[in-house]
């Protein structure tokens, strides 16, 4: 689990992580930069990047 969320974390230039999942309350310690979240989170954020302004379809939001 730790290589696959460095690899993650690398490729997308992450500050830090939060994993989801009903699955990551079984792990006893998650690294440094890891926090668990809920999944409810994760879809509402894929969401919001999504979102486009009012009468156009430039994104509201800008992910840097």
């Amino acid at each position: 689990m730790t290589y696959a969320v460095a690899q993650l974390k690398r490729s997308f230039i992450a500050d830090y992580v939060v994993l989801g999942g009903g699955n990551v309350r079984r792990f006893d310690k998650l690294p440094d930069d890891v926090d668990p979240g809920q999944n409810d989170n994760a879809f509402l954020g894929g969401i919001r990047l999504r979102e486009t302004k009012r009468h156009s379809r430039e994104l509201k939001w800008r992910v840097i």
